[in-house]
């Protein structure tokens, strides 16, 4: 009897063994997929960073190259307004400010004469004249 009581705590040792090691082996399994998927998440958004940055640094040089043209621009402007304050300075007014404004006025309100005409201009809707006269058009019918 002693020999089957070995033999029994042999048997219940290997079914508990069985399941102890199932047990850890699955865990081991769960932390290397765990780890696993925390390594390729990493590398995702690793990835997904550096994306990120390349764009950023694609805007901003985008947008520093705008800036650059704009103020290129700006000082294009600038330099035709000054050329043409300039060319406005250089001029001097040959009559002086008053007179060139008085000059100005009188210039603007001439007037013209008005006559009285000796004859009223003749009123041409009694009588027919051009296309209108029924002879004419007679005459070109009968041409053609």
């Amino acid at each position: 009897m002693d020999w089957i009581v070995g033999v029994l705590l042999l048997v219940v040792g290997i079914i508990i063994g069985f399941f102890a090691s199932k047990f850890l082996v699955e865990q081991k399994l769960a932390e290397q997929a765990s780890k696993l998927n925390d390594t390729t998440l990493k590398e995702m958004l690793a990835q997904h960073a550096a994306d990120h940055l390349s764009q950023s640094r694609e805007i901003v040089s985008s947008l520093q190259s705008r800036c650059d043209d704009l103020a290129e621009q700006l000082d294009a402007y600038e330099n035709v307004l000054n050329a043409s304050q300039m060319d406005d300075s250089e001029k001097l007014s040959y009559f002086g400010e008053h007179a060139t404004v008085f000059i100005r006025h009188q210039q603007a309100k001439q007037k013209r004469k008005r006559e009285n005409a000796e004859f009223q201009p003749k009123d041409f809707s009694s009588e027919r004249t051009g296309l209108f006269t029924d002879a004419k058009n007679k005459q070109v019918v009968d041409n053609e």
